[in-house]
């Protein structure tokens, strides 16, 4: 009897624990490209490097439309089959129990020796004929070793111990400069040679290359986009069907189409952006070639996606990304594909890990407002970081910014935003920012300054404010928002 048990199939899932903080653990932004191409490829290793025979190909029958079989893959001599993978999780059917836990001790040694904290959750059942049920229970055992597991360092470090101030793992390596640093980075480092081995760098000093002028228009912004009610797409995708066969191949196409639609299709929109500006300003980058419009992507997969670029263009990009995901057909029938983006404006020195932190939580603050079931739709939400980043950003938001601002922006209120932006362009830079300090002071103030500069009879302004008279608060914070970033995206000092 527990001979037969254990040659039972085993389904399985596999995740990664903490992946931003992982990737996130350091400024600096080599070792960030380094993180982020571990946890790209953490689970080839389990498919290509544990000496066991897996079946690969679902992303080639997918497309093939050929249908999955457990019989099938029973008569194959495989020890294991890749369901799909998606979301940043894996699902394997392996032939049985014994072949399962063998591939987790492989797979747990090699993962140690390459990364050295990347951590690993996984669940398994045996294979029923009812794939929804099996599923579920897998995510019921999932959380329940993330939730049991802790995520502690693998060196506990002794008082005399010299440990790096963000990680506080032991030093016990040195970098290409001799400075001592972690395993965990000299490990970050390693994969990020490997992947730019073709001299293509990505430093710290190197996003100097990415600034329009050092010193004078040197500001930044990390772009981070994540797809909305995910969940609940993937639950559509498989509704009417239990099998295994019918469930695997809906979730392979969804897997499939996720990467299209949220990161191929709009990343070529972005780059097609790019190159319109770098047109239009041709002669510029002619006399000065560093001065051409260029992006990086940091982590691109699933529905995620975060992106380096120019302060001056994040507006630009942000609009491309999401008229290409507007244009895409459906996941899930009757859920239009919709995504929140957090843009964090920053000088190209300041800490990159606290940066990105500000852009995934302004992409946050859009979530919650996407969640609100009369809201669901695509958000976009910014900030400057002007200084040094002392809070986080809702605490900013509550104390400094709370009655000024109307962020997050619902796309279509970003539209507007735009909109509204280039008509103030007419009035100069000058009196967009008296209106902009006018709101901080107050509404007496802020009244005042409207009246000043009608009276100069500006007649897009003018009919700017007839327009909104029904929903003035809705305008000024508008403006007010304007004009923090009016420099960066409607015009600066050449409008002055």
């Amino acid at each position: 009897m527990v001979k037969e048990e254990r040659n039972t199939m085993i389904t399985a899932i596999y995740d990664c624990r903490s992946k931003q903080e992982y990737i996130y653990r350091t400024n600096k932004i080599r070792e960030i490209a380094g993180a982020s191409r571990l946890l790209a490829d953490v689970y080839s290793i389990l498919l290509n490097e544990t000496g066991l025979k897996i079946d690969q190909s679902w992303k080639e029958d997918a497309e093939q439309n050929k249908p999955f079989g457990k019989e099938k893959f029973m008569e194959s001599g495989m020890d294991g089959a890749v369901i799909y993978e998606g979301g940043g999780n894996l699902y394997m059917l392996f032939k049985d129990e014994d072949t399962y836990r063998s591939a987790n001790r492989a797979f747990s040694r090699i993962l140690l020796e390459r990364s050295y904290s990347i951590s690993i959750i996984t669940a398994s059942v045996k294979t029923s004929d009812d794939f929804n049920r099996d599923r579920e229970e897998l995510y019921k055992k999932k959380e329940c070793s993330k939730n049991r597991g802790t995520n502690s360092a693998f060196c506990n470090v002794l008082p005399f111990t010299q440990t790096d101030r963000m990680s506080y793992m032991p030093l016990s390596a040195t970098d290409r400069k001799g400075a001592k640093q972690t395993t965990e980075a000299r490990l970050k480092q390693k994969a990020y040679d490997k992947l730019f081995s073709q001299g293509d760098e990505l430093g710290t000093e190197h996003l100097d290359q990415l600034v329009e002028e050092k010193g004078e228009n040197s500001i930044l912004a990390v772009i981070y986009i994540d797809g909305n009610d995910m969940g609940n797409k993937i639950k559509r995708c498989t509704e009417g069907k239990n099998d295994y066969s019918g469930c695997v191949m809906a979730l392979r196409n969804f897997s499939r189409n996720t990467n299209e639609y949220y990161v191929n299709r709009p990343i070529a929109a972005i780059e097609e952006c790019l190159r319109a500006k770098n047109e239009a300003d041709a002669d510029i980058i002619k006399a000065s070639p560093h001065k051409a419009h260029k992006y990086r992507l940091i982590v691109g997969g699933g529905d995620e996606i975060t992106i380096i670029c120019r302060g001056s263009d994040a507006m630009d990009i942000v609009k491309a990304y999401f008229d290409a995901l507007e244009k895409t057909p459906e996941l899930s029938e009757g859920i239009p594909n919709t995504s929140c983006a957090g843009i964090a404006l920053f000088h190209s020195h300041a800490p990159f890990a606290d940066v990105y932190e500000i852009a995934e939580s302004c992409c946050e603050m859009g979530k919650k407002e996407s969640h609100k079931p009369e809201n669901n739709g695509n958000y976009v939400d910014f900030h400057f970081c002007h200084s040094g980043i002392t809070n986080e950003l809702d605490i900013i938001r509550e104390e400094q910014e709370a009655e000024y601002t109307l962020r997050p922006y619902s796309m279509t209120d970003f539209n507007e935003l735009i909109r509204i932006g280039h008509v103030l362009r007419a009035i100069g830079r000058s009196n967009v920012k008296d209106l902009g300090d006018s709101i901080v002071k107050g509404e007496s103030f802020y009244r005042f300054e409207v009246q000043r500069i009608r009276s100069r009879n500006y007649e897009g302004f003018n009919a700017l404010v007839d327009e909104y008279q029904k929903e003035e608060e809705k305008l000024r914070k508008m403006i007010y928002d304007i004009s923090v970033v009016y420099d960066l995206w409607f015009g600066g000092e050449r409008d002055a």
